[in-house]
């Protein structure tokens, strides 16, 4: 990690690389991150989701990874299974209809963060429509640490993938001093892998983080874009980030090169306004 970048940066997820140009080629992650602190659920971590909306236009470059991810942060006090615990279910999925799902293992359960992602791949047997906009959703388990499902659904497709088995990944030790739950949505690109020219801009709109209660789910985080006009840095502070320093339910910047802004679309969702992550790399 370089400078106040506390939150994993997909580099070293996708590549087990550290940020830059190593090998020749760099990444861009552009993404937005979301905060919300529930007592009941941290206290007792049950089943979450994270669901959004996502399109994009006919010229994004296939390679593009446009992901979603719900994480639960212990922090370093009242932590129940790790100090400082990052527990990760990240989903990233391509237009051609690959996904990508960022599993974990026994070492990084056991509380060591690990340096590269256990990678499980799925297809999901078609490509994705352009300006057509698809419900996506990451289940996960959080009491046992594990992914329970994605689903997807637009376009004529209605997909569901049972995920269930697959550990969470401990990324990052985050030292937040206190617990919450982020979610995060956004794109990524790497310059190895850009084999194609075209706009990398992926549209999101209505994201929703939500816990069972009982036998429903209710909603923690909800945010559609409306509230703000532009996304900020995170304000972190070391060598304990305070959690009262965030909004919560806002959208913060993932990492410092993030190129996630807020536009007023004809075609949003809901409202005027929707999220766009702008993966363009670095001239």
């Amino acid at each position: 990690m370089t400078g106040t970048r506390i939150l994993w940066g997909l580099l070293v997820l996708l590549l087990g690389a550290c940020a830059g140009k190593p090998d020749g080629y760099d990444t861009r992650l552009s993404g937005v991150v979301g905060f919300a602190e529930d007592v009941r659920f941290l206290a007792d971590p049950g089943t979450g989701y994270v669901e959004t909306y996502v399109r994009f236009g006919a010229d994004l470059p296939a390679d593009v990874i446009v992901f979603v991810d719900q994480e639960l942060l212990e922090g370093v006090t009242n932590y129940r299974w790790t100090k400082g615990g990052d527990w990760m279910a990240f989903v990233g999925f391509q237009r051609d209809g690959t996904v990508w799902v960022g599993g974990g293992s026994d070492a990084a359960l056991a509380g060591t963060p690990s340096r590269e992602r256990n990678w499980k791949l799925f297809e999901l047997g078609q490509a994705l429509l352009p300006d057509t906009w698809y419900r996506v959703r990451v289940t996960a388990d959080f009491a046992n640490r594990r992914f329970l499902g994605f689903e997807i659904e637009g376009g004529g497709l209605a997909r569901r993938l049972d995920l269930s088995g697959i550990p969470l990944d401990y990324p990052n030790y985050l030292p937040f001093d206190r617990g919450s739950m982020i979610y995060l949505v956004g794109a990524v690109r790497a310059r190895k892998w850009a084999t194609q020219s075209g706009r990398p801009l992926v549209f999101f709109d209505d994201v929703v983080g939500a816990v069972r209660d009982g036998d429903r789910y209710r909603t923690v985080f909800a945010n559609d874009f409306e509230k703000q006009t532009t996304v900020g840095p995170q304000p972190v502070t070391l060598p304990v980030v305070k959690l009262d320093n965030y909004a919560m339910g806002w959208w913060y910047q993932e990492n410092e090169a993030s190129l996630f802004r807020i536009e007023r679309r004809p075609f949003a969702r809901s409202g005027a306004a929707v999220g766009v992550a702008d993966a363009t790399l670095a001239e």
